[in-house]
């Protein structure tokens, strides 16, 4: 088993014990590093799947060439990944932010129609873009650029990982929930619209 697909999978047990230290209302400053540390794991494990030879170094400057649509260095970086590692990276994805949703979702701080707008537009989207045999690196129209780039994602990854995180202050440091329903209100709304953008690619 790949490097890149062993530390997906040990986002698995990272996530539980979360999850735990959320319901448990545990120490603040725990519960935000543990979150800290789950999110960053999804760089990690794309770092071990590109890295071949490279330094991370190299790593980080491929992402920037990425974001800034540069072409240097392309055809040395990255070495070609597995077929399957893609759809672990998702599926881990995937869960981790469905256990999330329906922990604050079961802690009564969101509306259940939040985790049902998010899993409906995730399996539409899901669904049509593996149907294609699509993945991120694939899409090359300019609206399915808005799901696929790095700076894309890594927006999306951020804001998840802020409001996540900003939830979680709520139920174990007692922070207001008001900018909590904003923060939540955002991501959902760029999610619609990343999603918009792959429904978009798969149907071409």
């Amino acid at each position: 088993m790949r490097s890149a697909d062993v530390a997906t999978l040990l986002r698995m047990p990272l996530l539980l014990a979360t999850a735990y230290a959320i319901f448990a209302k545990a120490n603040a400053v725990l519960v935000v590093a543990l979150l800290a540390v789950l999110f960053l794991s999804d760089a990690a494990d794309g770092y071990l799947a590109t890295l071949g030879k490279h330094s991370f170094t190299d790593y980080v400057r491929y992402l920037l060439r990425k974001a800034t649509g540069s072409k240097k260095g392309e055809k040395k970086f990255p070495r070609k990944m597995p077929a399957h590692a893609a759809y672990i990276d998702l599926a881990a994805d995937r869960i981790i932010e469905y256990v999330l949703w329906l922990l604050f979702t079961q802690l009564q701080l969101l509306p259940w129609f939040i985790i049902a707008i998010i899993f409906v537009r995730n399996t539409i989207a899901d669904f049509l873009v593996i149907r294609k045999k699509k993945t991120f690196s694939k899409m090359h129209s300019a609206f399915g650029k808005i799901a696929s780039s790095h700076l894309s994602r890594g927006v999306y990854g951020a804001l998840k990982a802020i409001n996540f995180a900003y939830l979680s202050l709520v139920v174990v440091a007692g922070w207001p929930i008001s900018i909590g329903y904003s923060l939540t209100l955002l991501v959902v709304a760029f999610s619609l619209l990343r999603g918009a953008a792959e429904i978009y690619e798969s149907l071409l």
